[in-house]
Protein backbone atom coordinates (compact mmCIF):
# COMPACT_ATOMS: atom_id res chain seq x y z
CA UNK A 1 0.00 0.00 0.00
CA UNK A 2 2.93 2.55 0.96
CA UNK A 3 4.38 1.29 -2.54
CA UNK A 4 1.64 2.47 -4.29
CA UNK A 5 0.86 5.64 -2.72
CA UNK A 6 5.02 6.95 -3.29
CA UNK A 7 4.38 5.74 -6.91
CA UNK A 8 0.91 7.72 -7.63
CA UNK A 9 2.17 11.01 -5.38
CA UNK A 10 5.26 10.86 -7.79
CA UNK A 11 3.67 11.13 -10.52
CA UNK A 12 1.42 13.81 -9.64
CA UNK A 13 4.55 15.75 -8.84
CA UNK A 14 6.25 15.19 -11.57
CA UNK A 15 2.69 16.28 -14.04
CA UNK A 16 2.51 19.59 -11.95
CA UNK A 17 5.81 20.84 -13.18
CA UNK A 18 6.09 23.38 -15.06
CA UNK A 19 7.98 21.94 -17.61
CA UNK A 20 11.78 19.76 -17.51
CA UNK A 21 14.46 22.56 -17.21
CA UNK A 22 17.70 22.15 -19.76
CA UNK A 23 20.76 23.38 -17.33
CA UNK A 24 21.29 26.04 -19.21
CA UNK A 25 18.96 26.63 -21.27
CA UNK A 26 16.71 29.95 -20.57
CA UNK A 27 18.59 30.51 -17.76
CA UNK A 28 20.15 34.01 -19.49
CA UNK A 29 17.04 35.79 -19.80
CA UNK A 30 17.39 39.16 -17.79
CA UNK A 31 14.68 39.08 -15.42
CA UNK A 32 12.79 42.64 -15.03
CA UNK A 33 12.14 42.01 -10.85
CA UNK A 34 9.56 44.42 -9.75
CA UNK A 35 7.71 42.93 -7.09
CA UNK A 36 4.46 43.85 -4.83
CA UNK A 37 5.01 45.91 -2.08
CA UNK A 38 3.27 43.51 0.28
CA UNK A 39 5.33 40.26 -1.59
CA UNK A 40 7.49 39.03 1.07
CA UNK A 41 4.49 39.67 3.53
CA UNK A 42 2.69 36.86 1.26
CA UNK A 43 5.85 34.51 0.96
CA UNK A 44 5.63 34.16 4.84
CA UNK A 45 2.32 34.19 4.99
CA UNK A 46 2.15 30.26 3.67
CA UNK A 47 5.34 29.17 4.69
CA UNK A 48 5.00 26.02 6.52
CA UNK A 49 4.24 25.91 9.93
CA UNK A 50 7.24 25.16 12.30
CA UNK A 51 6.10 21.37 13.25
CA UNK A 52 5.55 20.42 9.41
CA UNK A 53 9.17 21.79 9.20
CA UNK A 54 10.40 19.05 12.40
CA UNK A 55 8.32 16.40 10.16
CA UNK A 56 10.37 17.06 6.55
CA UNK A 57 13.47 17.30 8.24
CA UNK A 58 13.07 14.55 10.59
CA UNK A 59 11.88 11.53 7.27
CA UNK A 60 14.40 10.84 4.55
CA UNK A 61 10.64 10.49 1.90
CA UNK A 62 8.40 13.08 1.74
CA UNK A 63 6.52 15.49 -0.70
CA UNK A 64 5.70 19.30 0.18
CA UNK A 65 3.88 21.49 -2.29
CA UNK A 66 2.76 25.35 -2.22
CA UNK A 67 0.79 27.60 -4.58
CA UNK A 68 -0.13 31.05 -3.42
CA UNK A 69 -0.86 34.59 -4.87
CA UNK A 70 1.74 37.19 -5.61
CA UNK A 71 -0.60 39.52 -7.48
CA UNK A 72 -3.60 39.16 -10.11
CA UNK A 73 -1.01 37.28 -12.72
CA UNK A 74 1.79 35.68 -10.56
CA UNK A 75 2.22 33.23 -7.62
CA UNK A 76 4.89 32.01 -4.83
CA UNK A 77 5.47 28.62 -5.60
CA UNK A 78 7.65 26.01 -3.74
CA UNK A 79 7.54 22.05 -4.94
CA UNK A 80 9.76 19.57 -3.28
CA UNK A 81 10.15 16.14 -3.19
CA UNK A 82 12.54 13.74 -1.67
CA UNK A 83 12.04 9.74 -1.96
CA UNK A 84 14.88 7.09 -0.23
CA UNK A 85 14.91 3.32 -0.53
CA UNK A 86 17.40 1.18 1.76
CA UNK A 87 18.56 -1.39 -0.54
CA UNK A 88 20.80 -2.76 2.57
CA UNK A 89 23.08 -1.26 5.22
CA UNK A 90 25.13 -0.52 2.02
CA UNK A 91 23.44 0.82 0.06
CA UNK A 92 20.41 3.51 -0.86
CA UNK A 93 18.74 4.89 -4.06
CA UNK A 94 17.38 8.44 -3.74
CA UNK A 95 15.50 10.94 -5.78
CA UNK A 96 15.27 14.56 -4.92
CA UNK A 97 13.17 17.40 -6.94
CA UNK A 98 13.06 21.00 -5.31
CA UNK A 99 11.63 24.26 -6.85
CA UNK A 100 10.97 27.82 -5.23
CA UNK A 101 9.73 30.33 -7.57
CA UNK A 102 8.86 34.50 -6.02
CA UNK A 103 11.10 36.62 -7.87
CA UNK A 104 11.40 35.43 -11.43
CA UNK A 105 9.73 32.84 -13.92
CA UNK A 106 12.01 29.41 -13.53
CA UNK A 107 11.15 25.82 -14.91
CA UNK A 108 10.60 22.87 -13.05
CA UNK A 109 14.50 21.34 -13.16
CA UNK A 110 15.17 17.85 -13.70
CA UNK A 111 15.21 15.36 -10.90
CA UNK A 112 18.45 14.04 -9.34
CA UNK A 113 18.76 10.26 -8.78
CA UNK A 114 21.35 8.87 -6.84
CA UNK A 115 23.02 5.96 -5.57
CA UNK A 116 24.64 6.22 -2.05
CA UNK A 117 27.15 3.69 -1.37
CA UNK A 118 28.55 2.96 2.55
CA UNK A 119 31.42 0.72 1.16
CA UNK A 120 32.31 -0.56 5.45
CA UNK A 121 28.49 -0.17 6.61
CA UNK A 122 29.97 2.74 8.72
CA UNK A 123 29.65 6.63 8.43
CA UNK A 124 32.03 7.16 5.32
CA UNK A 125 29.58 7.08 1.82
CA UNK A 126 30.53 8.09 -1.56
CA UNK A 127 27.32 8.59 -4.41
CA UNK A 128 27.01 8.54 -8.01
CA UNK A 129 24.61 11.44 -9.22
CA UNK A 130 22.56 12.05 -12.49
CA UNK A 131 19.60 13.98 -13.84
CA UNK A 132 17.82 11.41 -16.80
CA UNK A 133 16.86 13.14 -19.89
CA UNK A 134 15.78 12.42 -23.33
CA UNK A 135 18.33 14.75 -24.98
CA UNK A 136 21.63 13.45 -23.48
CA UNK A 137 22.74 16.64 -23.59
CA UNK A 138 20.63 18.13 -20.72
CA UNK A 139 21.97 15.76 -18.43
CA UNK A 140 23.81 16.20 -15.19
CA UNK A 141 26.77 14.21 -13.79
CA UNK A 142 28.23 14.26 -10.34
CA UNK A 143 29.61 12.68 -7.22
CA UNK A 144 29.58 13.12 -3.18
CA UNK A 145 31.18 12.26 -0.19
CA UNK A 146 29.45 12.14 2.63
CA UNK A 147 30.20 11.57 6.43
CA UNK A 148 26.98 10.25 8.54
CA UNK A 149 23.68 9.29 7.38
CA UNK A 150 20.10 11.16 7.18
CA UNK A 151 18.01 12.49 8.21
CA UNK A 152 20.82 13.96 10.73
CA UNK A 153 24.22 14.14 11.96
CA UNK A 154 25.87 14.31 8.77
CA UNK A 155 28.11 16.18 6.64
CA UNK A 156 28.09 16.17 2.58
CA UNK A 157 30.05 17.87 -0.28
CA UNK A 158 28.69 17.32 -3.77
CA UNK A 159 30.31 18.15 -7.25
CA UNK A 160 28.28 18.03 -10.38
CA UNK A 161 29.30 18.45 -13.82
CA UNK A 162 26.11 20.42 -15.70
CA UNK A 163 25.00 19.61 -18.77
CA UNK A 164 28.16 17.13 -18.55
CA UNK A 165 27.53 15.70 -22.39
CA UNK A 166 26.50 19.23 -23.80
CA UNK A 167 29.14 19.63 -26.62
CA UNK A 168 29.47 15.65 -27.46
CA UNK A 169 25.98 14.82 -27.69
CA UNK A 170 24.25 18.11 -29.09
CA UNK A 171 22.98 17.65 -31.89
CA UNK A 172 19.73 20.08 -32.33
CA UNK A 173 21.29 22.93 -33.15
CA UNK A 174 24.76 25.06 -32.64
CA UNK A 175 25.19 26.00 -29.89
CA UNK A 176 28.12 24.78 -27.76
CA UNK A 177 30.28 25.33 -23.96
CA UNK A 178 33.05 27.47 -24.10
CA UNK A 179 33.08 27.42 -20.42
CA UNK A 180 31.34 24.15 -19.06
CA UNK A 181 29.64 24.97 -15.66
CA UNK A 182 30.03 23.47 -12.22
CA UNK A 183 27.90 23.10 -9.28
CA UNK A 184 29.05 22.87 -5.86
CA UNK A 185 27.95 22.35 -2.40
CA UNK A 186 28.52 21.86 0.90
CA UNK A 187 25.73 20.79 3.57
CA UNK A 188 25.06 19.13 6.78
CA UNK A 189 22.55 18.65 9.53
CA UNK A 190 23.18 17.93 12.98
CA UNK A 191 21.63 17.67 16.50
CA UNK A 192 24.00 18.53 19.87
CA UNK A 193 22.16 16.90 22.51
CA UNK A 194 19.03 17.31 23.64
CA UNK A 195 18.59 21.31 22.89
CA UNK A 196 20.37 22.23 19.39
CA UNK A 197 19.61 21.96 15.91
CA UNK A 198 21.88 23.02 12.92
CA UNK A 199 21.40 22.69 9.08
CA UNK A 200 23.40 24.35 7.21
CA UNK A 201 23.66 24.71 2.91
CA UNK A 202 26.31 26.08 1.46
CA UNK A 203 26.78 26.40 -2.64
CA UNK A 204 28.73 27.48 -5.80
CA UNK A 205 27.63 27.82 -9.33
CA UNK A 206 30.81 28.37 -11.59
CA UNK A 207 31.14 30.53 -14.06
CA UNK A 208 29.14 29.02 -17.35
CA UNK A 209 29.81 30.37 -20.93
CA UNK A 210 27.60 29.16 -23.85
CA UNK A 211 27.73 30.07 -27.43
CA UNK A 212 25.56 30.28 -30.24
CA UNK A 213 27.26 30.87 -33.37
CA UNK A 214 23.68 31.53 -35.55
CA UNK A 215 23.45 34.83 -34.07
CA UNK A 216 26.88 35.92 -32.14
CA UNK A 217 25.47 34.83 -29.05
CA UNK A 218 27.38 34.54 -25.66
CA UNK A 219 25.65 33.57 -22.26
CA UNK A 220 27.59 33.50 -18.65
CA UNK A 221 26.04 32.61 -15.83
CA UNK A 222 27.67 32.77 -12.38
CA UNK A 223 26.00 31.96 -8.39
CA UNK A 224 26.06 31.40 -5.22
CA UNK A 225 23.58 30.32 -2.34
CA UNK A 226 23.44 29.67 1.39
CA UNK A 227 21.43 28.62 4.20
CA UNK A 228 21.47 28.23 7.58
CA UNK A 229 19.09 27.50 10.52
CA UNK A 230 19.70 27.16 14.28
CA UNK A 231 17.30 26.10 16.78
CA UNK A 232 17.37 26.02 20.67
CA UNK A 233 14.63 23.55 21.95
CA UNK A 234 14.97 23.37 25.37
CA UNK A 235 11.39 20.91 25.69
CA UNK A 236 10.13 19.16 22.94
CA UNK A 237 6.99 21.62 22.21
CA UNK A 238 9.47 24.58 22.13
CA UNK A 239 11.69 26.63 19.79
CA UNK A 240 13.82 29.48 19.97
CA UNK A 241 15.85 30.26 16.32
CA UNK A 242 16.76 31.95 13.69
CA UNK A 243 17.06 31.04 9.42
CA UNK A 244 19.19 33.00 6.97
CA UNK A 245 18.69 32.14 3.33
CA UNK A 246 19.92 33.96 0.51
CA UNK A 247 21.96 34.02 -3.06
CA UNK A 248 23.85 36.05 -5.55
CA UNK A 249 23.11 35.57 -9.14
CA UNK A 250 24.91 37.33 -12.23
CA UNK A 251 24.09 36.79 -15.97
CA UNK A 252 25.11 38.30 -19.36
CA UNK A 253 23.02 37.81 -22.54
CA UNK A 254 25.33 39.32 -25.81
CA UNK A 255 23.70 38.69 -29.32
CA UNK A 256 23.13 40.83 -32.28
CA UNK A 257 21.26 43.49 -30.69
CA UNK A 258 21.37 43.06 -27.64
CA UNK A 259 24.16 43.44 -24.76
CA UNK A 260 22.96 42.94 -21.01
CA UNK A 261 24.50 41.98 -17.84
CA UNK A 262 22.53 41.64 -14.36
CA UNK A 263 23.07 41.15 -10.66
CA UNK A 264 20.75 39.38 -8.12
CA UNK A 265 21.36 39.60 -4.77
CA UNK A 266 18.79 38.25 -1.99
CA UNK A 267 18.88 37.54 1.95
CA UNK A 268 16.39 36.57 4.03
CA UNK A 269 16.80 36.72 8.05
CA UNK A 270 14.27 35.37 10.55
CA UNK A 271 13.86 34.98 14.43
CA UNK A 272 11.42 32.93 15.97
CA UNK A 273 9.90 31.63 19.02
CA UNK A 274 7.35 28.46 18.99
CA UNK A 275 5.67 27.01 21.79
CA UNK A 276 3.03 24.44 21.56
CA UNK A 277 4.63 22.24 18.75
CA UNK A 278 2.31 18.74 18.84
CA UNK A 279 -0.30 19.98 21.16
CA UNK A 280 -3.71 21.38 20.46
CA UNK A 281 -2.54 25.26 20.08
CA UNK A 282 0.76 25.79 18.29
CA UNK A 283 2.04 29.75 18.72
CA UNK A 284 4.66 31.54 17.02
CA UNK A 285 6.28 34.93 17.18
CA UNK A 286 9.03 36.35 14.86
CA UNK A 287 10.55 39.42 13.05
CA UNK A 288 11.72 38.55 9.39
CA UNK A 289 14.28 40.68 6.98
CA UNK A 290 14.15 40.47 3.11
CA UNK A 291 16.23 42.55 1.33
CA UNK A 292 17.12 41.75 -2.61
CA UNK A 293 18.54 43.99 -5.23
CA UNK A 294 18.52 43.91 -8.78
CA UNK A 295 21.34 45.81 -10.92
CA UNK A 296 20.45 45.83 -14.84
CA UNK A 297 23.32 47.37 -17.29
CA UNK A 298 22.31 47.73 -20.54
CA UNK A 299 25.21 48.55 -23.06
CA UNK A 300 22.75 49.58 -26.41
CA UNK A 301 20.37 51.32 -24.78
CA UNK A 302 22.07 52.78 -21.58
CA UNK A 303 18.88 54.62 -20.64
CA UNK A 304 17.90 51.35 -19.55
CA UNK A 305 20.55 51.21 -16.94
CA UNK A 306 18.38 50.43 -13.69
CA UNK A 307 19.35 49.77 -9.69
CA UNK A 308 16.40 48.29 -8.63
CA UNK A 309 15.89 47.06 -4.71
CA UNK A 310 13.04 46.00 -2.26
CA UNK A 311 13.38 45.34 1.75
CA UNK A 312 10.58 44.59 4.13
CA UNK A 313 10.89 44.43 7.85
CA UNK A 314 8.18 42.58 9.25
CA UNK A 315 6.70 41.16 12.72
CA UNK A 316 4.38 38.28 12.52
CA UNK A 317 2.24 36.05 14.88
CA UNK A 318 0.33 33.03 14.10
CA UNK A 319 -1.87 30.50 15.92
CA UNK A 320 -2.65 27.00 14.82
CA UNK A 321 -5.36 25.13 16.78
CA UNK A 322 -6.58 21.96 16.12
CA UNK A 323 -9.93 21.14 17.06
CA UNK A 324 -10.74 17.60 16.03
CA UNK A 325 -8.58 14.70 15.02
CA UNK A 326 -8.51 15.67 11.29
CA UNK A 327 -9.46 19.70 11.46
CA UNK A 328 -7.76 22.86 12.73
CA UNK A 329 -7.69 26.62 12.13
CA UNK A 330 -4.44 28.21 11.10
CA UNK A 331 -4.36 32.22 11.85
CA UNK A 332 -1.46 34.70 11.22
CA UNK A 333 -1.06 37.95 11.39
CA UNK A 334 1.54 40.16 9.23
CA UNK A 335 3.01 43.77 9.71
CA UNK A 336 5.67 45.10 7.63
CA UNK A 337 7.67 48.31 6.97
CA UNK A 338 8.59 48.06 3.29
CA UNK A 339 11.21 50.21 0.72
CA UNK A 340 11.23 50.05 -3.27
CA UNK A 341 13.44 52.04 -4.88
CA UNK A 342 13.45 52.34 -8.81
CA UNK A 343 16.39 54.14 -9.99
CA UNK A 344 17.58 54.67 -13.44
CA UNK A 345 21.32 56.16 -13.91
CA UNK A 346 20.30 58.09 -16.71
CA UNK A 347 16.76 59.44 -16.53
CA UNK A 348 15.73 60.16 -12.89
CA UNK A 349 12.78 61.24 -14.12
CA UNK A 350 11.52 57.42 -14.31
CA UNK A 351 12.58 56.68 -10.98
CA UNK A 352 9.67 55.71 -8.32
CA UNK A 353 9.89 55.06 -4.53
CA UNK A 354 7.74 53.55 -2.25
CA UNK A 355 7.81 53.88 1.54
CA UNK A 356 4.90 52.34 2.97
CA UNK A 357 3.64 50.19 5.68
CA UNK A 358 2.03 46.74 4.67
CA UNK A 359 -0.44 44.74 6.86
CA UNK A 360 -2.10 41.30 6.02
CA UNK A 361 -4.20 38.94 8.03
CA UNK A 362 -4.41 35.21 6.72
CA UNK A 363 -6.80 32.75 7.47
CA UNK A 364 -6.67 28.93 7.13
CA UNK A 365 -8.16 25.81 7.79
CA UNK A 366 -6.29 22.51 7.80
CA UNK A 367 -7.47 19.14 7.20
CA UNK A 368 -4.92 16.87 7.97
CA UNK A 369 -4.52 12.59 8.50
CA UNK A 370 -5.57 10.73 11.93
CA UNK A 371 -1.42 10.00 12.46
CA UNK A 372 -0.61 13.87 11.71
CA UNK A 373 1.82 12.90 8.99
CA UNK A 374 -0.07 14.04 5.56
CA UNK A 375 -2.11 17.87 5.99
CA UNK A 376 -3.51 20.15 3.07
CA UNK A 377 -4.12 23.88 4.03
CA UNK A 378 -6.59 26.66 2.46
CA UNK A 379 -5.65 29.81 3.04
CA UNK A 380 -7.57 33.11 2.22
CA UNK A 381 -5.84 36.68 2.98
CA UNK A 382 -7.23 39.95 3.97
CA UNK A 383 -5.13 43.47 3.72
CA UNK A 384 -5.41 44.08 6.99
CA UNK A 385 -3.85 47.84 6.36
CA UNK A 386 -6.87 48.76 3.96
CA UNK A 387 -9.93 46.55 4.57
CA UNK A 388 -12.33 48.83 3.21
CA UNK A 389 -11.15 49.84 0.10
CA UNK A 390 -9.17 46.28 -0.59
CA UNK A 391 -10.31 44.13 1.37
CA UNK A 392 -9.08 40.74 -0.28
CA UNK A 393 -5.54 39.96 -0.44
CA UNK A 394 -5.35 36.66 -2.37
CA UNK A 395 -5.17 32.68 -1.26
CA UNK A 396 -3.23 29.69 -1.41
CA UNK A 397 -3.13 25.98 -0.31
CA UNK A 398 -0.76 23.81 0.75
CA UNK A 399 0.10 20.17 0.87
CA UNK A 400 2.84 18.23 2.93
CA UNK A 401 2.77 14.21 3.64
CA UNK A 402 5.96 12.19 5.16
CA UNK A 403 5.71 8.93 4.49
Amino acid sequence: MRIFLVTNLLVVFLLSGVSSAQAMNNVYVIDDINLNEENFLDIKAHRFRKSLEYQWYDNVSAWRITGASLDGDLAFVQNELKLQSALSPYVNVRLEMAQQVFYADEEFPLPMAEVEIYPWAGQLGFSLLATPAYEKREMDLGVAVIWGKRPWNYTRFEYINVDALYNEKNAFDNTFYNKQPKAMTLNGNYQFGKYYKLRFSIGRDSPGELVDPDNNGVFKKEGSDYFLLFDYQPVPDSVIGITVTGFTLDKTSAQTGQNKQQATDYISLDVYWVKGMGRLYELRFGSQYDHITNDIRDFVTSNNDLDYFMKTLQVYSTIYHRFNEHMAWDLGLYIGQVEERQNYLQDSRRNTLNDSLEAKFRMGFEYSSADGRSSLQLNLSLNADDPVNDPGDGAGISFQSVF
